[in-house]
């Protein structure tokens, strides 16, 4: 699942938008998923997405990794970028699953 914080969190609380990505809650506490990702926020005006790529191994339904300085708030709500428009934002997220691992 998508974790956004429009007003950010840890070292982006206040002036950035911060987004992670996290295990569904139906995740078993037995299961670690390595996973390759991009989060996107699209341009809704144009080509010009913003996004971030990692790997990671989430290792319980409460792990995230992602960045508290996604975006700023003030490029976020500059019209120019397209990032909010009529004040929606469009978040995607790109998953391929490289791996699971289960306890024995």
């Amino acid at each position: 699942k998508i974790k956004l914080y429009p007003a950010g969190i840890d070292i982006g609380a206040a002036d950035h938008l911060s987004l992670f990505l996290a295990l569904g809650d139906s995740t078993v506490e037995s299961v670690k998923v390595y996973a390759e990702f991009t989060l996107r926020i699209l341009d809704q005006l144009g080509a010009k997405h913003k996004s971030f790529q990692d790997k990671y191994w989430f290792h319980t339904p409460k792990s995230s990794w992602g960045w508290p300085r996604f975006v700023s708030l003030s490029k976020l709500n500059d019209p120019e970028t397209g990032f909010l428009v009529d004040d929606v934002c469009v978040v995607e997220a790109e998953v391929t699953v490289l791996g699971i691992s289960k306890a024995i």
